[in-house]
């Protein structure tokens, strides 16, 4: 993770139309935690009144496996997030952290299919494994493609290959990216994230 206790997060070219998630680690200063933990839900609720907000999660400190307070912020493309960052709410929510901490602020950016796991981090502050995440897209995939192969493709026999394939690419990536991951990655949430076990209540 990266120090980020001022600047914006960063991310890679070529997803700004993805879902991207930014997760943001702050360890409490001594006697501080309840504090930290009230302004945690005021920040999240304040990203939530922005456009293309999906979600924000929070972690409370969780001894001996983590000592930091996690959020985990997930907008709908890269520049929904970056207004969020650069905005004043966000600095005056910063600045008043500042006192409820020790140390900076750790970050850590996840695009595209990633950033549709990153809500459920926890000890770590990143995303599964990658062949969990691949296990994921598969399960959430094989519906998709079987209804579109099934009631689909046979309704367009006249139309070139090339057009079939843009049919159903419209169909199913809309799908996975919406419903099909999120669903499968609650679904499947205690197997991807094991070291988890309960969820602390925001």
């Amino acid at each position: 993770m990266i120090d980020d206790s001022a600047g914006s997060s960063v991310r890679q070219p070529g997803h700004e139309r993805l879902p991207v998630s930014v997760v943001v680690s702050r360890r409490p200063a001594p006697g501080r935690e309840r504090d930290l933990a009230t302004w945690a839900d005021g920040v999240s609720a304040a990203a939530a009144a922005f456009p293309g907000h999906l979600a924000a999660r929070v972690y409370r400190p969780d001894p001996p496996d983590r000592d930091d307070l996690v959020i985990a912020f997930t907008f709908t493309d890269a520049s929904s997030l970056s207004a969020w960052e650069v905005s004043d709410i966000r600095r005056s929510w910063l600045a008043a952290a500042a006192p409820l901490t020790q140390g900076g602020q750790q970050t850590h950016a996840v695009s595209g299919f990633e950033s549709l796991f990153a809500p459920g981090v926890h000890a770590t502050a990143s995303p599964p494994p990658r062949w969990k995440t691949a296990v994921i897209i598969a399960l959430a995939l094989y519906p998709a493609s079987l209804a579109v192969g099934w009631l689909i493709t046979p309704r367009l026999p006249d139309l070139p290959l090339p057009g079939r394939v843009l049919v159903s690419t419209l169909v199913i990536v809309p799908y996975m990216v919406w419903i099909g991951v999120p669903w499968a990655t609650r679904w499947m949430q205690r197997w991807l994230n094991p070291s988890a076990g309960r969820e602390p209540t925001p």
